[in-house]
C-alpha cells in the first residue's frame, strides 16, 4: 500500500478526451479536456471558473465507446449532467486554467 487512503466508490481512469460543457440554462458550450472520470464523476481542464454547486451539462466529442480506448472508457458518459464539486486554479502555468471535480447526476431511466 502507497500509504494514500483512496476514499473514492469508483475506479478512476485516465483516459483524456476533449469535452463540451454548458450551463443548463445558457447555449454557450465552453471547450474542455477531461483529464480522468469513473463511474461517478470526472476531472477536467478549463480555461473557465466554475462555482461549486452548478449544474453543467457535459457532451464527449467524438464518443467512440468501442473504439480504441480498451476498457479505458468505462463508465464515460457520452452526455450527462452533472454537479461541480471543486475547482482550483492550476499553478505554474502561463494562462489561467482551472481543474474542476464534478459529479456526475445519476441517470433517470
Amino acid at each position: 500500500m502507497n500509504g494514500i487512503d483512496e476514499k473514492r466508490a469508483y475506479t478512476r481512469r485516465n483516459y483524456p478526451v476533449p469535452i463540451d460543457v454548458s450551463y443548463i440554462s445558457k447555449e454557450r458550450n465552453l471547450s474542455a479536456q477531461s483529464l480522468n472520470h469513473c463511474e461517478g464523476g470526472m476531472c477536467f481542464e478549463s480555461m473557465s471558473f466554475f462555482h461549486l454547486g452548478e449544474t453543467l451539462n457535459i457532451r464527449v466529442k467524438d464518443f467512440h465507446p468501442h473504439g480504441p480506448c480498451t476498457g479505458l472508457c468505462e463508465g464515460l458518459r457520452s452526455i450527462t449532467l452533472a454537479e461541480v464539486k471543486w475547482c482550483s486554479e492550476v499553478p505554474d502555468s502561463d494562462t489561467s486554467h482551472y481543474r474542476v471535480g464534478i459529479k456526475f447526476y445519476p441517470p433517470i431511466y
